[in-house]
């Protein structure tokens, strides 16, 4: 008798998840897959369906292979196509979510004793089936399917009203194409957040022709650091137990020391990667919230690079006067008429709150981990149900420890492991989880 796997989230976590159930060879139990998606497309999700080609991965080609095992997957996939192609490119996001739809073709065709079902819908609720110990899927489309297991691999879910007032139709969206079509004809951009997505949408909208200036508001008012080019040969090195001393204290302390002497972070931070989960696992709650209140802002700069290019262009739109970035909250906004009006209160002793008026704004703020406050409908349901449990941190949480056959992954599992949000922590954790689904499925 064969087994139903229901993976909801077809992204890098769900189709990663996918492809490892595919690949796995058993005789005793063929599996139905269904890859759920609600936007309808198997691989890419929304980090890699890019507006534009010039929305570049922060991380070389030669690392972002898809399995644990071959991290160079992805360059040898791109010298196939281009050999020219260098193992140090940055290159699209649509190529990388064009690989991925690759691995999944791919697997679903090497694998004739399994079955791939893509379904593009969006689930509404799960609820377990009786006493079965299996789960009843339904869709916004009035289907319900029956799964021995469940994987929940949604990805971020997205900040919407960052202020009293509501933001969702006075600031662009900056993954959809049309929200870039007119800004050659604008003097003045706002935008609130200064991560990876604020440096996507000013590399885009210099490359549609936009000549005016950009405020860019975060709580901190820092911008992401920029990959050393060339690389750093540098070799840190860190204490046998850095990541086991359970304080944020001593791990500052040894950031600041080995970075000093190397002269620079970027090889101390890739040194600590393998580690960080651990590191995170040794700190208490209370060394928790303190690391995410002194130094999140700090290590998030260091630990998500732009591409060199990238950091020249804001460094030449700094130097002529072009960008000014601001640490602050957004107190009130509102669309009037053509202009969208700000309120900022600014940090620092002086804090101040000022009115600003621009052409348009950009909501560049990312993913809010709480779960108590998601507008996606389906995590609502999981909440109400304590299928998924809040975590204090408010980062994400975790899935009930009573439902054995269903498991949360990707970033909402920053809560425990800190690091979700990147391929070589992500690809990791794809893998563990389709070994526990292949592990209960077995054991049925």
């Amino acid at each position: 008798m064969g087994a139903c796997v229901a993976i909801i989230g077809a992204g890098f976590c769900g189709t990663l998840t996918a492809v490892h159930l595919a690949r796995a060879i058993s005789t005793k139990t063929p599996l139905d897959i269904y890859l759920i998606d609600r936007r309808g497309t198997f691989g890419p999700g929304l980090a890699y369906s890019p507006p534009s080609d010039r929305f570049k991965l922060n991380v070389r080609a030669k690392s972002m292979g898809a399995f644990p095992d071959d991290p160079e997957g992805f360059y040898h996939w791109l010298l196939k196509r281009d050999p020219n192609t260098s193992p140090d490119d940055f290159v699209s996001r649509r190529q990388y979510g064009e690989y991925l739809s690759h691995l999944l073709e791919e697997a679903s065709a090497q694998s004739p004793e399994h079955t791939l079902h893509r379904i593009g819908d969006e689930v509404v609720d799960i609820t377990p089936h009786g006493e079965s110990g299996r789960w009843d899927i339904t869709l916004k489309g009035g289907t319900t399917l029956q799964a021995d297991a469940c994987v929940v691999a949604i990805g971020n879910t997205m900040q919407r009203s960052p202020c009293a007032t509501d933001t969702s139709r006075a600031f662009r969206d900056p993954f959809d194409s049309t929200s870039y079509s007119d800004l050659s004809t604008l003097k003045s951009i706002f935008i609130l957040g200064s991560g990876l997505t604020a440096v996507d949408v000013i590399v885009e909208a210099e490359a549609r022709g936009y000549t005016g200036t950009y405020t860019i508001l975060s709580r901190h008012g820092r911008l992401p650091r920029s990959h050393e080019e060339p690389p750093s040969p540098a070799n840190p090195q860190l204490p046998g137990d850095w990541d086991t001393q359970g304080s944020v204290r001593a791990l500052v302390s040894t950031i600041r020391a080995e970075s000093r002497r190397l002269g620079s972070s970027q090889p101390v931070f890739e040194a600590m990667r393998p580690k960080i989960r651990s590191m995170w696992e040794h700190l208490s709650l209370s060394e928790r919230k303190r690391f995410l209140r002194h130094v999140r802002s700090i290590w998030d700069i260091h630990r998500h690079r732009i591409p060199h290019q990238h950091a020249m262009l804001l460094e030449r739109l700094r130097t002529s006067g072009r960008i000014e970035v601001l640490a602050g909250r957004l107190a009130h906004c509102q669309q009037a008429g053509d202009r969208l009006h700000i309120s900022l209160r600014l940090r620092g002793p002086l804090s101040s709150t000022i009115q600003r008026d621009f052409d348009t704004g950009f909501l560049c703020i990312g993913p809010d981990g709480d779960l108590t406050r998601a507008h996606n409908p389906l995590i609502q349901r999981l909440v109400a149900q304590q299928l998924a449990i809040p975590g204090p941190l408010q980062l994400g949480g975790t899935a009930n420890t009573n439902a054995t056959s269903l498991w949360l992954l990707g970033p909402m599992q920053r809560e425990t492991h800190w690091e979700m949000t990147a391929v070589r922590e992500l690809r990791e954790e794809a893998a563990r989880i389709a070994r526990a689904v292949k592990t209960h499925l077995s054991a049925r």
